[in-house]
């Protein structure tokens, strides 16, 4: 019994001696922490598997083509234009793409709708929580607001990245376990670089694009959203474009598109299709994505902003 609490004990502090030279060996290597450990230490963890933008937090970041962006969250975590602003009437919902992820403050759809309309929007949205977390943010959303500063209006970015998205979300023991992963993947460097995380915010195709069928965890999760009785569906607006293909062009085979519109005018909601004017703006050699990233660059910010005030302000 002695020998074998012995071994044992040897055994465990030779691993937690190895897991701490590895530790300091990885950290020594990589010095400081790369810009995704530093993105991702924006977001918190909300109970067990909610992440949410952290609180009152002004950051900036380096892009993959080299240049910088900021962000700044208030006491909520929503991502705002400055300290001052207090949207009301005006929500935009959604994930990476609403947020404005990668973008300069003054290049966010929220930026285009305020200098250019005079409109300020709430923007409600955490990048890569896909379909069902979209859905959670924004009841929680209506469900800590007063009836007085209730929407007018709710207008949703969607893409395709969401049949991603939820096909990641987190069920059964991975829910629960979730927690320790994420404080490991902040937090140890040899965790970091044995068990690299999933990359999120992106939606690349490899060769032709891949048509999701309709019985698609995302299918099921659209239709429970869009009859939400707790939700003033008659108040939401979806609006999309085509993604960036791998080679940097609008995604124009991309079969998805078409057949989530579709899926949205059955259940009675018309979107704001901007797949037309994308490809006009890319041919008009326009900056329509981040460079080697995918998502909307300055030029197709500012479409989905000109998109959102037309149809709220009824402009011809």
């Amino acid at each position: 019994m002695k020998k074998s609490f012995k071994i044992l004990f040897y055994l465990t502090i030779t691993l937690l001696l190895s897991l701490s030279l590895g530790e300091v060996f990885f950290r020594f290597q990589n010095g400081t922490d790369t810009e995704e450990i530093r993105y991702k230490k924006f977001h918190c963890l909300y109970g067990f598997d909610l992440i949410r933008l952290c609180s009152n937090r002004k950051e900036t970041f380096t892009r993959v083509d080299g240049k910088t962006w900021d962000i700044q969250t208030n006491s909520i975590g929503e991502r705002i234009l400055s300290e001052e602003t207090n949207p009301k009437d005006l929500w935009l919902v959604g994930d990476s793409m609403a947020m404005g992820y990668g973008l300069p403050t003054n290049e966010t759809p929220a930026s285009y709708l305020k200098s250019k309309y005079k409109l300020e929007v709430r923007v409600i949205a955490v990048d890569a929580i896909g379909t069902n977390g979209i859905l959670n943010l924004l009841k929680e959303a209506f469900t800590s607001t007063n009836s007085k500063d209730q929407p007018k209006q709710i207008y949703w970015i969607w893409n395709p990245s969401d049949f991603i998205d939820d096909e990641r979300e987190k069920k059964g023991i991975k829910k629960y376990l979730y927690p320790i992963h994420y404080h490991l993947i902040r937090n140890s460097y040899i965790y970091q670089n044995l068990l690299p995380s999933q990359k999120a915010n992106v939606y690349t195709s490899s060769g032709i694009p891949i048509l999701y069928p309709k019985n698609h965890i995302t299918y099921s999760n659209l239709y429970k959203f869009l009859n939400d009785p707790t939700l003033p569906i008659e108040k939401l607006n979806i609006l999309f474009s085509w993604g960036m293909s791998k080679v940097g062009k609008p995604d124009t085979k991309d079969p998805n598109y078409e057949e989530a519109k579709k899926f949205f005018t059955d259940q009675g909601i018309k979107p704001i299709d901007l797949r037309t004017k994308t490809e006009i703006l890319f041919q008009e050699q326009k900056q329509v994505y981040i460079p080697g990233d995918g998502h909307p660059g300055p030029a197709l910010a500012e479409l989905f902003a000109d998109a959102i005030a037309k149809d709220f302000l009824n402009l011809p």
